[in-house]
């Protein structure tokens, strides 16, 4: 396997397991690669058959859900690589998010106009939520109540209560495809207009709109910048989270998609679709770290990185609510 390292990241003395892995979904190759984010060692690879795209790592337990778009399945990851369990999903489904608080899993039905809650234990969909047309990327807030799908089709994003399911919709850029949430506020990358619209979680309000580079789909946010995957221009954005100034524009790999960040945010980690490699980022010098060879065609689109294994006494705390 290729694996090249600034000599930064070799100082640093970064070879050990981190504590956090990515888990980096490989759409052509059907394939599942869990990597290291600190070293860039690939400690695992899991055969996935039916073209996984989208994934979801558990924040607090490090399980992870694939969506596979080919075979509408949600396959359900140990930390350590195994799996658990394969859920059949309604429609087509494609993006996916995992709720902190509940560890209840939604996924959004691509060619339809809802998102659909699994619970994994019970491997059953428990309701679906109405979104607009083409449900993309899906996020959730932190304490579990707010969920934010980005609607494709509609050019709007939809804001539902997890308990309830009421849902107000906002319109925000064209085709929004990704969609983050930080600091109050919801983020959509709009694929066609170019550029990512900035959305006021209190007021339900637009706040700004950021140009950005072609073809945006992806967002993550590392000290104190976001940072946006540029399909066309092999690149990132990189913006101020609080001002949203544009700071930056950082050549990366070809066709680049999923972004994720680590939890101290040091790292920010990009699986590049076309040129097969993961690119890990020094958040703060923008410096690229590592470029680690993926099975053909990494995708990763979600919220991929979390813990390595799951903490003690978490399967009880679950248990017990």
């Amino acid at each position: 396997m290729r694996l090249r390292l600034a000599a930064a990241l070799l100082l640093a003395g970064a070879v050990a397991v981190s504590g956090e892995q990515a888990v980096i979904t490989s759409q052509n190759a059907g394939a599942v690669s869990f990597v290291d984010p600190q070293s860039g060692a690939v400690t695992a690879t899991l055969a996935l058959p039916g073209k996984p795209a989208a994934v979801a790592v558990d924040p607090s337990t490090g399980q992870a859900y694939v969506v596979a778009v080919e075979t509408a399945l949600l396959h359900v990851l140990s930390p350590k690589g195994v799996e658990l369990r394969r859920i059949p999903l309604p429609g087509a489904p494609f993006g996916v998010a995992v709720n902190p608080v509940t560890h209840h899993v939604y996924v959004s039905d691509w060619q339809g106009t809802e998102i659909h809650e699994v619970d994994p234990e019970q491997g059953a969909v428990l309701r679906s939520f109405a979104t607009g047309a083409a449900p993309s990327g899906i996020a959730v807030s932190a304490d579990g109540a707010l969920i934010v799908t980005a609607d494709r089709d509609a050019n709007r994003i939809s804001l539902i209560d997890a308990a309830s399911g009421a849902a107000q919709s906002v319109a925000v850029g064209e085709h929004p495809f990704g969609i983050t949430l930080h600091g109050g506020r919801a983020f959509a990358v709009n694929v066609l207009s170019d550029d990512v619209t900035v959305v006021d979680l209190a007021s339900r309000r637009v706040e700004a709109s950021i140009p950005v580079g072609p073809h945006p789909y992806a967002l993550a946010f590392a000290a104190g910048r976001g940072f946006v995957t540029n399909q066309y221009g092999e690149s990132l954005t990189v913006f101020d989270a609080a001002s949203l100034e544009v700071l930056a524009t950082i050549p990366v790999g070809e066709y680049p998609e999923g972004i994720a960040a680590t939890a101290d945010g040091s790292r920010v980690l990009v699986a590049n679709w076309f040129s097969d490699s993961l690119t890990i980022l020094d958040a703060s010098s923008l410096e690229i770290l590592a470029e680690v060879e993926m099975p053909e065609g990494p995708r990763a689109f979600g919220s991929f990185i979390g813990p390595s294994l799951a903490p003690p006494g978490a399967a009880a705390e679950r248990a017990a609510r």
